[in-house]
């Protein structure tokens, strides 16, 4: 098709512009084009109610729109709405060229990019450019504009086939199509295929998902890990590394992982959100009210927010009203009881959300100092379970954890043992189970300290030495800590290393356990693992240890 038989006049365009100047300007150019029906909004929320009930040729969006949504979260919204065709051509226009702005659009693919200030022959070649393209995949989207996925397949196939520069990205659409209609072999087919042929990021960051998908998290892990560091584009890369991490029971890794993908793209409001859910995991408060506040303020008045995240939110301020100044404290207890109200009446919560408000109010209560309310309020929560049976193991990790502050240690520690065999193998849940403890045993050292080298020890059996040195550094540093656990951690630090994690924080932690045994009596039944031990760390290291 020749440029200048696009028939711009059968175009109808949306604009999405703040300033007026542009607006008009862009009108004028494309008008000159020979567009005739053009709509023009000057933010987000006018831009989603326009999108919601008018179907557009060509959208055109501002990246930075002054108050409100910007062109990245508008993108972001519609993309997971399904609010624009895949037919829709979508087109950011910026002045500004930062790495925030450009990995943040880039997951969410627009058709292109125009850069101010734009002239008309700007507009006109790169316009053209990306409606040629966009033309390529003409067949397929239809297809999937009509929900027919076996014909958007079949037009991939055909345009592979007929138009073998267009193979790849062929290939790429396929392989998401399949994943997303959950036929994992066909989709582990076509990124076999095409990772044969060319080691190209999309195809190794699908063939990872197939792995995770089919709990093949070793190979997953590797895949991802490999991505995530050599290809900064692919931020999605960490999001599934994270999903695979917190499946092995590496909720801090998980985390860490997370952290650094808001560092490249810190305006994706669902990755703030998985942020916050990790966090909270972790018990990691300070992360999780961080996460928490950035995307309750990127959701506003979207259709991300929601009850889970008002709800963590409100979660994230116990820390500042147990122990903050009186005012933070009264702040804080303000806004919790607003946000879990705001959950309340703006959604309609399932069994599990409806729990875990109430045992969040329950703890807000408590931790203010009204005590009599919290326990009244920690019943009435209970009290509206009839089957507790309706409720995932994860909810049952939170009455786990209000049990161990409101009911008696040993009825809350009979709960546990009971949901910790119906956890059974499950590293995830595990994981949590063990965090939950390990907050609860605080202001119980020995206890605490036993708690940490059992698991240790059992994270340690199944050679997940990553997980194991992080738990039995806990137990190392413990102010009551015992040769054993320092033994156990050095144990774990330099399996690790062998395994292949080379980085200065592990190789100054084990150096200084080392260094904390020096003294170890050559008697000592201990005394022969650790010189093993040593020698191992020096055949590693050259001689590091000491």
């Amino acid at each position: 098709m020749k440029m200048d038989l696009i028939p711009y006049h059968k175009k109808k365009v949306l604009i999405i512009e703040d300033l007026a100047e542009m607006r008009s300007t862009l009108k004028s150019m494309l008008a000159n084009m020979g567009v005739q029906v053009m709509e023009t909004v000057t933010n987000g929320e006018e831009a989603l109610a326009k999108l919601a009930f008018n179907q557009f040729d060509i959208i055109f969006s501002d990246y930075e729109l002054g108050r409100g949504k910007d062109g990245q979260q508008i993108l972001e919204e519609v993309r997971h709405s399904g609010l624009i065709p895949a037919s829709t051509v979508y087109i950011m226009v910026t002045a500004a060229q930062t790495m925030e702005m450009v990995m943040g659009a880039l997951e969410f693919e627009p058709d292109g990019y125009i850069t101010k200030p734009v002239t008309l022959e700007i507009l006109r070649t790169r316009l053209n450019r990306i409606i040629r393209t966009k033309d390529v995949y003409q067949e397929i989207n239809r297809a999937i504009d009509h929900k027919d996925i076996n014909g958007a397949l079949e037009a991939c196939n055909r345009l592979a086939v007929e138009n073998p520069k267009f193979a790849l990205p062929a290939y790429r659409i396929k392989g998401k199509l399949l994943l997303n209609e959950n036929r994992i072999e066909e989709a582990r087919d076509i990124y076999d295929t095409v990772l044969g042929i060319k080691r190209v990021a999309w195809a190794m960051l699908g063939m990872a998902k197939v792995h995770y998908l089919q709990d093949q998290l070793d190979d997953a892990q590797k895949l991802l890990e490999g991505l995530a560091n050599t290809n900064v584009k692919y931020v999605e890369a960490f999001d599934w590394l994270a999903k695979v991490l917190e499946a092995q029971g590496k909720l801090k890794s998980a985390q860490a992982v997370l952290e650094k993908a808001v560092e490249q793209s810190p305006k994706a409001v669902q990755r703030q959100q998985e942020l916050a859910r990790i966090a909270e995991l972790n018990g990691d408060y300070e992360t999780l009210h961080k996460a928490c506040r950035k995307a309750n303020a990127l959701a506003k008045n979207s259709v991300f927010k929601n009850a889970d995240l008002l709800i963590r939110y409100a979660k994230s301020m116990q820390p500042k009203i147990k122990h903050g100044s009186s005012r933070d404290q009264k702040q804080a207890l303000s806004e919790a009881m607003t946000l879990l109200q705001t959950a309340k009446t703006e959604f309609q919560l399932n069994i599990g959300q409806t729990l875990k408000c109430a045992l969040v109010e329950a703890q807000t209560l408590f931790n203010s100092g009204k005590e009599i309310e919290g326990r009244l309020a920690y019943k009435a929560a209970l009290s509206m379970l009839n089957n507790e049976e309706l409720l995932s193991l994860d909810d049952r990790l939170d009455i786990f954890a209000a049990k161990l502050q409101f009911e008696a240690s040993s009825d809350a520690m009979a709960y546990g043992a009971k949901l910790l065999a119906q956890i059974g193998n499950n590293r995830r849940l595990q994981a949590n189970y063990y965090r939950v403890m390990d907050f609860h045993l605080s202001k119980q050292p020995d206890e605490r300290l036993a708690l940490l080298k059992k698991r240790g020890q059992e994270l340690m059996e199944r050679n997940d030495f990553e997980e194991a040195f992080d738990v039995l550094q806990r137990a190392a540093r413990a102010p009551n800590t015992d040769t054993d656990s320092q033994v156990s951690a050095l144990t774990a630090g330099v399996n690790l290393y062998r395994q292949g994690t080379r980085n200065t924080e592990l190789l100054e932690d084990v150096n200084n356990l080392f260094k904390a045994l020096e003294n170890l009596n050559t008697s000592d039944p201990r005394y022969p693992a650790l010189e093993k031990l040593r020698l191992q760390w020096s055949q590693q290291n050259n001689g590091a240890a000491r």
